[in-house]
């Protein structure tokens, strides 16, 4: 008896829960007309959109018999179906809608000047409810959607049960479809025609640059001139404390020799020599290489430079010798080839030959042509040199 009652009560509450899911607060369906025109005349081709919405929600779904709108099955006297298409659905969260197109003519001809009507069209439908995700679909009684009526004038401006004077759009699900294609397509193609445009402004980018550029030859992209001076700067320093210390030797004159060519090559304008170092010691310091001066230059580990100048009291002479140089210009030339004699001689001479007075005065002309240089290859002292340039050259231009 207690088994009996409680199988009857589970199928009065399954009944419940079957009612309250067919329960929908909106219309399972929903179909609407739309002609291209709200007159024609007799014989005139036009079309007819039917719309439909259709209920699709995880508890219920209508399922719609779409046998019958098929445009080779549906009939609309008195007018002729010529043809028709059926478009891709649409969804939404809570609903489905399809949409049929008819391309109809009126062949009666004796409706001239009054509003036809479509006939009225039923669609059959039922509703499919889920009590659980497990238990099977519960199908509905089949039940009849009646269509809206709508009519046509025939060679009128407007039917009789028109809410608008205005046609409305002829478009369709598959014209949305096809300018949805077409839309995606031509993005497709700007978006290959820029990176087009960006590759082809790059290769502008990059042979203007090559062209207008400044010729940059090996030396430049080893080392600076402002770090090859700093280094000439701690090299006579250094040599400075190694003499206060222990008096001048050839190896600290020769060592003063190299900084002071480096120095005299800035002064007279050309360029150093500069090289790799790969020389180590055992102890992975630097090995002194007569008659250059090892840097270290770029982040983070460094790169070691050999550093060279090619300037001799032969070289100096000779720019004595053109006039060019300025009373104090020359002077300096003048104490700068006796400095490079100097030391030239006591690094290659006898250890015996080494003249102190005249090594501290070397040393003093050598940090003096260094502040020299330094002073010249100041940003506006360089600005200046090239301003006086272009004078020169205009003056000798208009002189002629």
């Amino acid at each position: 008896m207690v088994r009996r009652v409680v199988v009857a009560f589970a199928f009065f509450v399954s009944i419940g829960s079957t009612a309250r899911a067919q329960n929908v607060e909106i219309d399972p369906l929903q179909c609407w007309w739309r002609t291209s025109a709200g007159a024609v005349r007799v014989g005139e081709p036009f079309t007819v959109v039917l719309t439909c919405a259709v209920l699709e929600t995880d508890v219920a779904t209508v399922v719609v018999d779409q046998s019958r709108l098929e445009p080779s099955v549906v009939q609309f006297a008195p007018f002729e179906v010529l043809g028709g298409s059926h478009g891709a659905d649409l969804r939404t969260d809570q609903r489905r809608f399809f949409q049929y197109v008819y391309r109809l003519r009126l062949i009666a001809e004796n409706l001239f000047g009054k509003d036809v009507s479509l006939p009225e069209t039923k669609l059959s439908y039922r509703v499919q409810t889920k009590v659980s995700d497990r238990a099977a679909a519960l199908q509905g009684r089949d039940q009849v959607y009646l269509l809206p009526p709508q009519s046509v004038r025939v060679m009128s401006l407007v039917p009789a049960d028109a809410t608008d004077i205005r046609d409305t759009s002829g478009e369709t699900f598959s014209d949305l479809d096809q300018r949805a294609f077409r839309a995606n397509l031509f993005t497709t193609i700007g978006g290959v025609l820029f990176v087009l445009a960006g590759l082809m402004a790059l290769v502008a980018l990059v042979r203007f640059a090559r062209r207008y550029r400044k010729t940059a030859t090996v030396t430049d992209r080893l080392i600076g001139d402002g770090t090859v001076m700093r280094g000439v700067g701690r090299e006579l320093a250094a040599v400075g404390r190694e003499r206060d210390r222990g008096g001048w030797t050839p190896d600290l004159a020769g060592r003063a020799l190299a900084a002071l060519r480096i120095g005299g090559t800035y002064l007279l304008g050309r360029p150093v020599s500069l090289l790799p170092a790969n020389r180590l010691s055992a102890e992975g310091e630097d090995v002194p290489e007569a008659g250059r001066l090892i840097l270290k230059a770029g982040w983070p580990r460094g790169r070691r430079i050999a550093v060279s100048g090619a300037v001799t009291p032969q070289s100096i002479g000779r720019e004595l010798a053109l006039g060019a140089a300025k009373d104090r210009r020359a002077e300096l030339l003048e104490s700068l080839a006796r400095a490079l004699t100097t030391f030239t001689i006591a690094h290659f001479g006898r250890e015996g030959a080494l003249d102190d007075a005249a090594l501290d005065e070397s040393l003093a002309t050598a940090k003096k042509v260094l502040g020299r240089v330094k002073l010249e290859h100041l940003w506006i002292m360089k600005r200046l040199a090239a301003w006086r340039a272009g004078s020169a050259l205009d003056t000798r231009a208009w002189s002629r």
